[in-house]
């Protein structure tokens, strides 16, 4: 019998052992916070953005770093978990929305203890991904970042990005007639 010829598909190397890559620190680099002017929040104005440049950095092993990845997606739980607890008895007080209460407007996040959170019945990795945050919100993280004048055009800049983004391609039919059309003269195909 004549042997096999080896095939060109499927070249097989050989195995190297001990040849993986391992990590063993994580370097963090801390920007501070500046108006974005890069992204397009869902809605309002004031988007986030970072400085151009690091501020400090900072090195791990990976043991330290998952604890503090855990520790701090657990405050971030902790507190989406007092708001919305403090949403609910605002709501309950105003006898959902109908009612004024002055008691109600009077609550804050302090008057939720974290006895009244149910951290435990959350897994904190199944909750964890960025959040939108609230115009209110994230003009409240800028300015306490230290940004002194919010840029008020950027929201009708904004504003007019998202509305652009809803219109996708252009009104022709069949053939393109590139005097109407609005692809061709943005100087891309015809969508």
């Amino acid at each position: 019998a004549v042997p096999a010829a080896p095939s060109i598909l499927r070249r097989s190397r050989p195995r190297r052992a001990g040849k993986r890559v391992r990590f063993a620190q994580v370097t963090v680099y801390y920007f501070a916070r500046r108006q974005g002017f890069t992204c397009v929040p869902s809605a309002g104005g004031s988007s986030l953005g970072m400085a151009p440049r690091h501020h400090r950095a900072r090195r791990y092993s990976l043991s330290q770093f998952a604890h503090l990845r855990q520790v701090s997606h657990r405050q971030h739980l902790r507190q989406h978990l007092r708001r919305e607890k403090l949403r609910a008895r605002r709501r309950e007080l105003t006898q959902n929305g109908t009612v004024p209460s002055a008691e109600a407007a009077g609550l804050t996040l302090a008057d939720v203890s974290d006895d009244d959170l149910d951290v435990g019945q959350v897994e904190v990795g199944d909750y964890f991904y960025l959040q939108p945050l609230p115009t209110k919100r994230r003009r409240a993280l800028l300015r306490a970042s230290g940004v002194r004048r919010i840029d008020a055009e950027e929201r009708q800049e904004l504003r007019a990005l998202r509305l652009s983004r809803e219109q996708c391609g252009c009104l022709c039919r069949l053939t393109c007639e590139p005097r109407t059309c609005a692809c061709s003269q943005a100087g891309i195909q015809c969508q």
